[in-house]
């Protein structure tokens, strides 16, 4: 391997040290790729919580924060259950990892404030067309990622993960918003629910020693609501 192949490796492997979970790397050199262009870049100027700063002024965390965040769940998550006897290809998990990082890149300025009110267009169709452009610039390396999002590929599951009741992105959203705001209300243990994760007939399931923290975290999506502060997917 020559030299500056080498350093090009190692710099997709760097680690970036989030609030919230410490020190997270990318899972894969392809995410490190998209988080480079400059459509994902963006992101760094969209806010997670639109106009919410100005009732929580530390509510200036932005989509960038959230996508990378939700990313190193869903690495967490395909740990889980490949130690669960799931098989998951790298190929498979590479997969994933694209379609939670990109799953929110539709979003525009002052994120859902904007396609609600001005719009009119669901950052998800947004959101799905660039990750079609960005396919056709990486020579296809996002077509299980596409699939994936689209809930269009075999292993069902893995949709799951990136888009229902209980996904990654809810489980990141909801400790970050409340670790920005400081607000106490939506603080998950994401950590004993991703270790409760399994797969059952193709469907997310938890183990029964979990259900405590699933009530836990369906309680945290709806109090902040009832308390006026509105929490943003």
């Amino acid at each position: 391997m020559s030299i500056l192949n080498s350093s090009t490796l190692i710099n997709k492997r760097k680690i970036i040290n989030d609030p919230v979970y410490g020190f997270i790397n990318f899972p894969a050199s392809r995410v490190f790729d998209i988080v480079e262009h400059p459509w994902f870049q963006r992101l760094r100027r969209i806010k997670q919580l639109g106009l919410t700063e100005f009732v929580y002024p530390g509510a200036r965390h932005t989509r960038f924060h959230h996508a990378l965040g939700a990313t190193h769940l869903m690495s967490l998550a395909l740990d889980v259950l490949s130690v669960k006897g799931h098989e998951i290809t790298e190929k498979e998990a590479e997969g994933a990892y694209l379609a939670i990082l990109l799953h929110d890149i539709g979003h525009g300025p002052f994120s859902h404030s904007l396609e609600n009110q001005i719009v009119k267009v669901h950052h998800e169709d947004l959101s799905l067309i660039y990750m079609n452009e960005l396919n056709k610039e990486f020579d296809g390396a996002l077509d299980l990622a596409i699939k994936i999002f689209t809930n269009q590929y075999e292993k069902g599951f893995l949709h799951q993960l990136v888009s229902s009741q209980l996904d990654v992105d809810r489980l990141d959203y909801l400790r970050r918003d409340s670790f920005f705001t400081g607000v106490s209300e939506g603080i998950v243990s994401s950590d004993r629910i991703i270790k409760m994760l399994d797969v059952v007939d193709d469907k997310i399931v938890v183990e029964k020693k979990g259900i405590y923290s699933i009530e836990n975290f369906l309680i945290a999506g709806l109090l902040p609501y009832k308390s006026d502060f509105l929490i943003d997917c």
